[in-house]
């Protein structure tokens, strides 16, 4: 099997995106998040989108002090992102890299664009020993961080194709091309 250079295999996966229904970006469903796969021969690159109510149970800006500390709590749960997605041990995957986008959240964020519907998007990048064969991720730590979550849907891209995948909580594996 041929494998394609990483610049080539991103440029692919995100055309194929343009290409599929996908093009308007997620519907803003609360309590729904997605999650955007690409599997490299040797990385993961996880994209999580998901309404702030979500994660807060509101979509303004924090007004008090215990919704300030409930919002910093949010964004150090997010970038624990070893916790939230558990990776097959023999995969040999390590967290590289973590970019969180909260407008409404981070300190310091302008104060634009105050109302209305806010979403949070968080990136996590994983160095692994292998990719081949991955067809699961454990979404347990992400449920278990986050209780208002109740969905998943995900679209991955990996050598091996495009798949779209779901998963409802009680379950904790998101599962594709089986």
């Amino acid at each position: 099997m041929q494998t394609l250079p990483r610049s080539r295999f991103l440029l692919a996966a995100t055309m194929a995106c343009f290409a599929a229904p996908c093009q308007a970006g997620p519907p803003h469903v609360h309590g729904q998040a997605t999650l955007d796969v690409v599997i490299e021969p040797r990385s993961l690159t996880l994209r999580l989108a998901m309404p702030q109510d979500s994660l807060l149970g509101h979509e303004r800006r924090p007004l008090t002090a215990a919704e300030q500390q409930a919002a910093a709590a949010v964004l150090q749960q997010l970038r624990d992102g070893a916790r939230l997605f558990t990776l097959p041990a023999d995969r040999g995957c390590k967290l590289a890299g973590v970019e969180i986008e909260a407008p409404r959240l981070q300190p310091g964020a302008a104060a634009a664009g105050a109302s209305g519907h806010a979403d949070v998007d968080a990136t996590y990048r994983f160095d692994c020993a292998r990719t081949d064969g991955l067809r699961s991720v454990d979404v347990g730590g992400l449920f278990d961080a986050f209780t208002r979550l109740q969905q998943l849907r995900a679209q991955v891209a990996s050598a091996d194709g495009q798949h779209q995948a779901r998963v409802k909580r009680p379950a904790r594996a998101l599962a594709w091309g089986r």
